[in-house]
C-alpha cells in the first residue's frame, strides 16, 4: 500500500516582533524628535557657515523681506515689541538674548537700522539666526 506523504505545516507568521520594533521606533523618535514652534516659517534667513545649532526661532522678531516685523505670527511695531520684551513676563527672559530671524533677501540697510533701534532701547544682546551654509 503506497501512502501519499502529508505537506509538512508551517507554523504561521509571527508578527508581534516586528509590531514590536515599530513600536519601540515611534517612541525612540517621539522622544529624541523637537516639538517647538517655528515663528520663522515665512522667512528664508541667510546663510552662514557658523551657525549655533542650538538657537531656534522660537520668540524671535521675525523681519519678511518686506521689512515688516512678526511676533509668535503676529504683525508688530518695533517700539510695542521692545516693551513688550523688556517687561518680567515679556517673550525674553533677561538672561536670553534677542533673537531675529531675518529673511536673506531683507536689505541690510532695513536690519541695520532695526539692530540699532534695539541698542537705543537698551537691548545689546542680539542674534541674528541663520542656516548652515554648504560651503561654496
Amino acid at each position: 500500500m503506497k501512502l501519499s506523504a502529508k505537506p509538512e505545516r508551517r507554523p504561521p507568521e509571527n508578527t508581534i516582533p516586528l509590531i514590536n520594533v515599530v513600536f519601540l521606533m515611534l517612541i525612540f523618535f517621539l522622544f529624541a524628535g523637537s516639538i517647538a514652534r517655528d515663528d520663522a516659517r515665512r522667512v528664508e534667513p541667510p546663510i552662514d557657515m557658523v551657525e549655533d545649532e542650538v538657537i531656534r526661532s522660537t520668540d524671535a522678531l521675525v523681519i519678511d523681506r518686506g521689512g515688516e516685523l512678526y511676533s509668535r505670527g503676529e504683525p508688530v511695531e518695533l517700539e510695542s515689541w521692545v516693551s513688550e520684551a523688556k517687561t518680567a513676563d515679556g517673550p525674553m527672559a533677561p538672561e536670553m538674548p534677542i533673537k531675529i530671524a531675518a529673511d536673506g533677501d531683507l536689505p541690510a540697510d532695513r536690519l541695520e537700522e532695526i539692530m540699532k533701534q534695539l541698542k537705543q532701547d537698551g537691548l545689546e544682546d542680539i542674534v541674528l539666526i541663520t542656516r548652515r551654509g554648504t560651503g561654496q
